[in-house]
């Protein structure tokens, strides 16, 4: 087992003052971590990762999900990412460069009549041409 520590650096210098930030996540009992990078093909809605009760090919057991960060490692094209439960989904816009970051299996809530229950499946989509896209998922 392994301790994975995650850190986030915001530098900023604005009016000559520093307003820049910085987090520091811990995390114990670190089991398996997947990284991957990945050409994602125009017009396409590919499947990243699937999160369930007992594993398999590119499926995670939901509960050991601690950590996941996909990155669009695209100079040029935005990418949609889309983070499904097993009755509702979610997209998200994310800029080139940019990164979106799950820290759990959850999705909660629910708003005229859309009711969310753990993440099932996260899909992205180029929003014009191929993309280059990285996830890095820590289990336990």
């Amino acid at each position: 087992m392994a301790t994975f520590t995650s850190q986030i650096f915001e530098i900023l210098t604005l009016n000559g003052d520093n307003v820049g930030s910085s987090v520091t996540q811990t995390i114990n009992n670190i089991n398996y971590v997947d990284n991957r990078i990945l050409s994602v093909p125009t017009g396409s809605v590919t499947t990243l990762f699937s999160m369930d009760s007992v594993p398999g090919a590119g499926t995670f057991v939901t509960s050991s999900v601690q950590y996941v960060r996909i990155t669009n490692n695209s100079t040029v094209t935005p990418i949609k990412l889309i983070v499904s439960s097993s009755t509702e989904a979610m997209s998200y816009l994310i800029a080139t460069g940019s990164s979106y970051m799950i820290s759990t299996s959850k999705m909660t809530g629910s708003t005229s009549g859309l009711v969310f229950d753990d993440i099932k499946s996260v899909k992205v989509q180029p929003s014009g041409s191929a993309a280059s896209i990285e996830y890095y998922i820590i289990t336990t």
